[in-house]
């Protein structure tokens, strides 16, 4: 056909008359097929809203002439809305751009990129857009998400920074940029953030939120709710700012708020659905784990799984299903990232205390004078009780308890213990410099009663703490060794190379075996002036078992010391893993709870059953 037709067809086009438009091309591609007309004739399809009909005859098109980046533009496009993302990735890769026309080629791979999830390609598509074209906004937004996609969250903020820079009018930028910051522990940066951002647009929900966030991952929950509370004001129907709320409330042990928010929640038009695990937790906590588990299999295991696992183990165990609970317990477990990586930085952890411990008896450290004021440590094998001791410990006015401070690693950053024996007076001075250092940012000047270093893995640097405060005492909290590896195994732990070994119960028998090795060696080599306090005494007999260890302490006795829950009240978040547990009556079902466990134990009762009957326990 002539020339004049196609311009004829065009003009119908423009007019709105695609059917005289669709008749002139298929006349045409019926007598003479031609690129020009059958793309014309997929433009007249996906402008009647049939972008699938449409793709097939652009790709056509781009057949006859694959040079033609036009085409490919529009045929992307039309793939895109076809839902048919996939084809757009197997073209070949658009050109350098040199034009705005190679640019939008890009644009369109990087928009079926994101479609398609693939993570890669929408990155490369989007940095290669953003090199071209340095204050398109979009294109940084888009980064910042596509490196978001694959937890590079440091560079996705820096991607997200760089749009809120170009466009801070755009206000989910702000939040997007708030959430990539948290997600990359720059939590300082996000509450920055948040500041600029009431500057710029005043307070709002998801500034609030952002808040929330960022306080919570710095354990500072008097703050974090504060934020909550604002943002559910401000948002009612937002079901995050609920969570939040909701997740601070369970963290800080107060259950009773837990159930008055999923109320409130529901009266604002939040559904149960919404609110996630925390239907799930009040379940659990009021006693009706059936119900909590028939929530729990409404919820995507794939939202979190160590989260879905956990709270399933929780659940069969409260029904008494305990090969469930353990096998639930394997898949939290294995559900880390990384999993056997740091299953064999675990095992290479283990081999390294092994070492140290084979090292003691080779010479004793050196030793400096006494320091002027010399903590109390409390130590033990993780899950052993130490959080339930040191919140009795709180109840004395003359105590103050140091939660979970890495005030050890301050000084090992200059004398490892595994050189203790080679570090020279001047550097254990230096060493012990760093620990004061860093305890001024938590003890007020001129504390003058007990300072309790609660820390439990510095049972594993008893000859660095004896050469940096000769004469420390130690308060040694211990728990059959079957209870506390299986209760170790079954809690889930920020992943570290000390806490790798927990997820397996092989390798959390090993590091029990290895750590109470070092242990034991180190009080023998070392003349430490330590306590025990048993967890299975504590529970049966809190005041018989407390009170020769404030004496010890060289302290007067306070009946106060016995409300423990009392004391946790008092104490606000509790950073451990027990935060759950020490605010509950004291109960002794955890007692002995490892016989339960014992067809799923059978492997490791081996290893673990000497240093049973070694400590005192009388398992036969």
């Amino acid at each position: 056909m002539a020339a004049s037709d196609l311009s004829e067809a065009l003009d119908a086009v423009r007019r709105g008359d695609l059917d005289r438009a669709q008749a002139l091309a298929e006349k045409a591609i019926a007598m003479e097929p031609s690129p020009n007309w059958q793309h014309l004739l997929g433009l007249i399809h996906c402008r009647r809203g049939d972008p699938a009909a449409g793709s097939d005859w652009l790709l056509r098109a781009c057949e006859a002439e694959p040079g033609n980046i036009a085409f490919r533009i529009v045929a992307a496009r039309a793939l895109v809305d076809s839902g048919r993302v996939g084809e757009v990735l197997v073209m070949p890769e658009p050109p350098p751009i040199t034009s705005a026309q190679t640019l939008e080629l890009w644009q369109a791979r990087g928009e079926a990129a994101d479609a398609a999830g693939e993570r890669a390609a929408s990155e490369r598509a989007w940095r290669t857009v953003a090199a071209a074209a340095p204050n398109d906004w979009r294109a940084w937004s888009n980064l910042g998400n596509a490196l978001g996609a694959q937890a590079r969250w440091v560079e996705a903020s820096e991607a997200l920074r760089e749009a809120l820079r170009l466009n801070p009018a755009e206000l989910p930028l702000w939040g997007n940029l708030a959430a990539a910051l948290i997600s990359a522990d720059r939590h300082e940066d996000a509450l920055r953030l948040a500041d600029e951002w009431d500057r710029a647009a005043g307070v709002s929900g998801e500034q609030a939120l952002a808040r929330g966030r960022a306080f919570s991952a710095l354990q500072q929950f008097e703050k974090a709710q504060d934020a909550y509370i604002q943002a559910v004001q401000l948002q009612p129907g937002d079901p995050a700012a609920w969570v939040g709320l909701g997740m601070v409330y369970e963290r800080t042990g107060q259950s009773d708020r837990l159930a008055e928010l999923i109320d409130s929640a529901s009266a604002a038009g939040v559904t149960s659905e919404q609110l996630g695990f925390l239907p799930v937790t009040r379940a659990l906590h009021e006693g009706r784990p059936e119900e909590a588990g028939r929530l729990l299999q409404a919820i995507d295991p794939g939202e979190d799984p160590i989260r879905w696992y956990r709270l399933k183990s929780r659940v069969a165990d409260r029904m008494g299903r305990y090969a469930d609970a353990f096998e639930a317990a394997k898949s939290m477990n294995r559900s880390v990232d990384d999993f056997d990586n740091w299953v064999r930085r675990g095992a290479d952890y283990r081999g390294r205390l092994r070492a140290i411990a084979g090292s003691l008896a080779a010479r004793a450290p050196q030793r400096i004078d006494a320091a002027t004021v010399t903590p109390v440590f409390l130590v033990g094998f993780p899950r052993s009780g130490t959080t339930l001791l040191d919140t009795f410990l709180m109840g004395h006015p003359r105590i103050r308890v140091l939660e979970e401070v890495p005030l050890i690693m301050e000084a090992e950053k200059v004398c490892p213990v595994a050189h203790v024996h080679s570090c020279p007076p001047d550097t254990l001075v230096r060493a012990r410099d760093g620990y004061f250092a860093a305890l001024a940012n938590h003890v007020e000047p001129g504390f003058d009663g007990v300072l309790l270093d609660k820390m439990p893995l510095n049972m594993l640097a008893v000859p660095l703490i004896h050469a940096l405060f000769p004469g420390a005492r130690f308060i040694f909290a211990q728990r059959h060794p079957c209870d506390a590896v299986l209760s170790g195994f079954m809690q889930s732990f920020v992943a570290s190379e000390p806490m790798a070994s927990f997820l397996t119960i092989e390798g959390a028998a090993d590091f029990y075996d290895a750590a109470m090795t070092l242990w034991t060696k180190s009080i023998e080599a070392t003349p430490v002036n330590c306590r025990t306090v048993v967890y299975e005494e504590l529970v049966d007999d809190p005041e018989a078992t407390l009170k020769p260890l404030i004496a010890f302490l060289g302290l007067d006795w306070e009946d106060r010391l016995l409300d423990h829950r009392g004391s946790a009240r008092a104490r606000g978040a509790i950073v451990t893993p027990s935060y759950n547990q020490v605010t509950e009556p004291l109960s002794k079902t955890a007692v002995g709870r490892w016989r339960r466990y014992s067809p799923e134990l059978e492997t490791v009762l081996p290893a673990l059953l000497p240093w049973a009957r070694r400590l005192g326990y009388d398992d036969d």
